[in-house]
């Protein structure tokens, strides 16, 4: 065994998550892919079949971060690796196994490919921890917020190169099983967002190396669902408030630190 997929799908038909499955079947380092079908509502699992695949049906949705959890408790003690995954990402095959042969190469606790938008632009998944500030400006204030991006998101960075940054997109995260058996999985009360940035830090925590490498890519569509739907938007604001419940609002040294270790290594572009 080597990774386990995880994949929380919640109302998904299958034609929205074909083309996720396909690029997961194909993957040889992943030995099975799991499906945790959140509220129990897709009804096609129950006819569809594959030699990777295991379906685990919740009666009751409790999150992103929950529906995962149930795949670490099952699997974190046997598989070196697993691989968090939204049901809106592609990948040609062989990327995965390059994440995995990093991830193996240099003991990595938690690990995220390039990320790409459809069109081919770059998708900023490695991020400085926030402040409430900076979540405040970048959600409700966009038409100010280019210079506090520039700075959050690491957008001076050189991302041919891989680094290490505190914050990394849970979209497409490999974390291995020994890592997740100290950190214990996602918090669950983060019913949806910050989940993975609460993650991030807590292996940040651990002996275990925590990067972006730039060897593997992977497409992610990412909906931005918060920003159309009053319901999302709700849950990014509740998500928000305790993350920073948890962690400090004005006060984080924690925050500091990891901030400055990472701007401290961070491989800078070449200016032309």
């Amino acid at each position: 065994m080597k990774i386990i997929a995880s994949l929380v799908l919640f109302k998904h038909e299958y034609q929205d998550i074909e083309q996720t499955l396909s690029s997961l079947f194909a993957e040889e380092s992943i030995s099975k892919v799991v499906i945790v079908d959140n509220g129990a509502f897709c009804k096609w699992l129950a006819s569809f079949q594959h030699e990777k695949l295991e379906v685990i049906r919740l009666p009751v949705n409790r999150g992103f971060g929950a529906g995962h959890n149930v795949v670490f408790e099952r699997y974190a003690d046997i598989a070196p690796f697993i691989l968090i995954c939204n049901p809106d990402i592609t990948f040609a095959k062989g990327e995965v196994d390059k994440l995995y042969r990093f991830g193996c190469d240099y003991g990595v606790g938690l690990a995220i490919p390039k990320i790409v938008y459809p069109d081919g632009s770059l998708q900023h998944g490695t991020k400085l921890l926030p402040s409430p500030y900076q979540l405040l400006i970048r959600r409700f204030m966009s038409r100010f917020s280019c210079t506090i991006n520039d700075s959050y998101e690491l957008r001076q960075a050189d991302y041919n190169k891989p680094f290490f940054a505190p914050s990394l997109s849970g979209c497409f995260m490999l974390i291995s099983g020994q890592v997740l058996r100290d950190v214990k999985g996602f918090d669950t009360r983060f019913f949806l967002y910050l989940e993975d940035v609460d993650l991030s830090r807590r292996v940040c925590q651990s002996a275990f190396p925590v990067s972006y490498f730039p060897g593997a890519l992977v497409t992610h569509e990412s909906q931005r669902r918060s920003y159309t739907d009053v319901r999302f938007l709700l849950y990014h604001i509740t998500s928000a408030i305790r993350y920073f419940n948890k962690w400090g609002w004005f006060r984080d040294r924690q925050r500091v630190q990891l901030n400055k270790r990472c701007l401290a290594n961070l491989p800078l572009q070449r200016s032309s």
